[in-house]
């Protein structure tokens, strides 16, 4: 018998928002819990969610004051969500007072998480410090012991596996899932992931060491050494990966996508393709298109290797809808230098994206099929 403390009789709305993983992103959602509302646990009595993109949503109303667990599910306990390591989690709770709404973002479901997420610290003579990796091994690493890998490395490690460390937002970039469904599909191979994380995390809003590494006009060049130099290394000698530029690809969001395109320029033949999702071309001192520092290192670097792939997107919406000028300028640049738009970069200007995690998620499949050689 479904059991729940009544303390006041008004009732509270509870909205349901959730982010499913990015392989059949609409398929049904289910909020299974102790609530009447939610079925009590029965799986078949649970509250169905609608697919409105990017968000499975769904609203319930239950008493003031009471309190409910609850579980997300594609309808049965086989297919619950689990976490980025692929552990079932405990149930989620909620105590009511007010109306509210509820965000969660599902890693993988139970019944189809496969690969493996590690931690790694590494030292490094050049930031002084040690490092912690978020490394990602796709399926067939432990199948297949003499099989080697791509390596896709990209900036912001707390926001690109796990939702649980994707602070403020909740909303992880999914890299994982990506790699993991464009390869199944024949547009990337199985590839090795990994996100190197800041000491202070990831904050779009705030300026943090982070930033500090991050921006080219601050600490970028001596973090773009230890990329380039220390941390490809580390994985050439401690992880099966093809030890070759055109195996490797180095992106990332906003400033990270800045510092990527950076890093190629400063570090030829290391990288085959970049990533660059929003890139702020401003930087730290908000520079306008014609002083932009990372357009003029372009402009005096006197050829590019043809062999580099180069994605950049941007959206219209948020800060996003002042870069246009940058990548206009970008895009004039590369041309005069040999580059075609297609071959050797592509410029995508998305309407409705804008400088926000949910957006990026959408976002990063493209860059990396394009980025990667497949």
């Amino acid at each position: 018998m479904c059991k729940q403390q009544v303390i006041v009789s008004c009732m509270s709305r509870i909205r349901f928002r959730i982010v499913p993983p990015v392989d059949r992103s609409s398929e049904g959602i289910f909020i299974s819990g102790s609530s009447e509302a939610l079925g009590c646990w029965g799986p078949a009595r649970a509250l169905r969610l609608t697919w409105q993109p990017p968000f499975h949503t769904g609203e319930i109303e239950v008493p003031t004051g009471s309190h409910f667990e609850y579980k997300i599910t594609r309808g049965s306990w086989e297919r619950e969500a689990v976490d980025a390591h692929g552990n079932v989690p405990g149930n989620l709770s909620h105590g009511v007072w007010l109306d509210a709404t509820l965000q969660h973002t599902v890693a993988d479901w139970k019944d189809r998480f496969s690969g493996r997420l590690t931690r790694e610290v590494m030292g490094s003579r050049l930031l002084a410090q040690d490092r912690e990796l978020l490394i990602w091994l796709p399926p067939a690493y432990s199948r297949d012991s003499g099989h080697r890998f791509p390596l896709v490395i990209l900036h912001d490690g707390d926001a690109i596996f796990d939702p649980a460390l994707s602070k403020p937002s909740g909303i992880d970039l999914a890299a994982d899932e990506w790699v993991s469904m464009l390869s199944r599909r024949g547009m990337m191979p199985e590839s090795i992931v990994v996100g190197v994380r800041h000491p202070e995390g990831f904050s779009p809003e705030d300026i943090t060491l982070r930033d500090y590494e991050l921006s080219p006009e601050l600490g970028g060049e001596g973090y773009a050494g230890f990329i380039a130099q220390e941390l490809v290394a580390h994985m050439d000698q401690h992880y099966r990966t093809i030890a070759s530029p055109s195996s490797r690809i180095l992106g990332g969001v906003g400033l990270g996508a800045l510092h990527a395109f950076h890093t190629a320029l400063r570090h030829p033949g290391i990288f085959g393709g970049i990533a660059c999702l929003s890139t702020s071309f401003e930087d730290i001192s908000q520079s306008l298109p014609a002083n932009c520092a990372a357009l003029r290192l372009l402009e005096e670097t006197p050829a590019l290797d043809k062999n580099l792939r180069m994605h950049f997107d941007y959206g219209d919406l948020d800060i996003d809808e002042c870069y246009e000028g940058y990548h206009t300028l970008l895009a004039a640049s590369l041309r005069s230098k040999g580059l075609v738009e297609g071959r050797e970069f592509q410029i995508q200007r998305i309407p409705g994206a804008g400088h926000t995690p949910i957006s990026w998620r959408a976002r990063l499949g493209n860059a990396l099929s394009f980025a990667s050689r497949s």
